[in-house]
């Protein structure tokens, strides 16, 4: 073992040491660590199985953007078997409800002896990484092992551009262990070429999410808002974080009580949670929580709905007038993706603070086919202007939805890539 991996696997060891109480005071009282950590540490129920391909995808957004791959390479190769890699526990509860088929577990926590007896049990022959996961030991193992190794959906943001050039000495040699590097945009390769990335292996094939499909079957949480809604224009306020929801709420009473019109809050994180609720019980906005509401239940007088749940947030933007894409309102988000919305036609908004989409809100933009709002104020104004304009609202969700289907294609150009290292 080369002495920067000797010295990154030390460095492992002591941030588990002193992490140590903090994960065991956390998975005492939320139960979120310790039910999975023997799967993390290589531990597995059952004999080794051999697989094509591993994936993996860190969480719920990264495993948004692994379906259409999946389903071009199951579309391709349907005998393949492949094994499903997550690093978050929402990421896991997504992955086994989108691939039913798969075998989903978890990423091996980064040291040698994790990693080997994570490929000694699933025996994969390529591992594909979606977007900027680079796990030294993990690749430097795998590729040793004869593994083929690719990184799909590519991206490096503006915040963490400098601190890869910081340590580009030993990042550069891992990235060359890669046999296909598939980027967003030309700036993305530019970047993996300063880092030390092979030039040869990089290539630009676009973005995979906007090759998302949204489920045509109706959700369960589809029929609950039309009923709490009563025919009100529904404004959705999606993967709201920490500082938005604080402006947003106490605004928010003004839009409700001009015209009609019904709010869905998301917050992106389950954290965040009980901290929205608090903020709307605070307020004197009539709300409800999507986890004390079910089919048989008796529906309450509510203006706003939280929506205190995972995975229920896509199908509900196609029942919306106007829709904001949070986690750009406030600085240091970097922004979520806008394309759930964007893809079924409904007028979109988002905040200044979009560098980890930098290349589809650049899109939209140039398009037309979405709004870039700077404070709450126009962010109101911009869900107003939706509402009483019903020509506008048509046309810029038409623009919007036209634009994300003449970027499809990301995903079969990169499952394509993926099968030829199979070959």
């Amino acid at each position: 073992m080369r002495p920067m991996f000797v010295l990154y696997e030390a460095i492992l060891y002591l941030v588990l040491l002193f992490a140590l109480p903090w994960f065991l005071v956390v998975g005492v009282l939320r139960g979120k660590y310790l039910p999975s950590v023997g799967t993390r540490l290589g531990r597995y129920r059952g004999e080794p199985s051999r697989h094509d391909i591993w994936f993996h995808a860190v969480s719920v957004g990264e495993t948004l953007a692994l379906r259409p791959i999946v389903e071009e390479v199951q579309r391709q190769r349907p005998q393949i078997a492949y094994v499903i890699t997550t690093t978050t526990l929402t990421g896991q509860s997504l992955a086994h409800r989108l691939f039913p088929h798969a075998t989903i577990t978890y990423f091996p926590l980064d040291f040698s002896f994790s990693v080997r007896r994570f490929l000694d049990h699933h025996l994969p022959r390529v591992f594909a990484t979606i977007e900027t996961e680079i796990w030294p030991n993990a690749v430097r193992i795998a590729s040793s092992r004869g593994i083929r190794l690719i990184l799909a959906n590519g991206r490096i943001s503006d915040r963490s551009f400098p601190r890869y050039r910081l340590i580009r000495m030993f990042v550069g040699p891992i990235l060359r262990r890669y046999h296909r590097i598939l980027v967003r945009e030309q700036v993305d390769r530019e970047r993996f070429e300063r880092i030390g990335a092979t030039p040869e292996k990089i290539e630009v094939v676009g973005n995979v999410k906007f090759d998302l499909e949204l489920d045509e079957a109706d959700s369960e949480v589809e029929p609950l808002v039309e009923r709490l809604s009563a025919g009100r224009n529904i404004f959705i306020a999606g993967s709201t974080i920490e500082g938005e929801d604080e402006i947003l709420i106490p605004r928010l009473g003004d839009l409700l009580r001009e015209g009609s019109s019904f709010a869905v809050i998301a917050p992106r994180k389950p954290q965040r949670f009980e901290i929205v609720a608090a903020l709307l019980e605070a307020s004197e906005i009539r709300w409800a929580r999507r986890s004390e509401l079910s089919d048989a239940s008796a529906l309450p007088e509510a203006d706003v709905l939280l929506l205190d749940t995972i995975g229920e947030l896509p199908p509900l933007y196609r029942h919306a007038v106007a829709a904001f894409v949070g986690g750009s309102l406030v600085a240091g988000g970097g922004g979520h993706n806008p394309i759930e919305p964007a893809a079924v036609g409904v007028p979109v908004a988002f905040g200044p603070n979009m560098s980890n989409f930098r290349e589809i809100a650049s899109t939209l933009l140039e398009a037309g086919a979405a709004t870039r709002v700077g404070s709450v104020e126009e962010l109101l104004r911009f869900v107003r202007s939706m509402i009483d304009d019903e020509s506008k609202r048509v046309q810029l969700g038409r623009r919007a939805a036209e634009t994300v289907q003449r970027n499809r294609g990301a995903a079969a150009r990169t499952a394509q890539r993926i099968l030829e290292l199979l070959d």
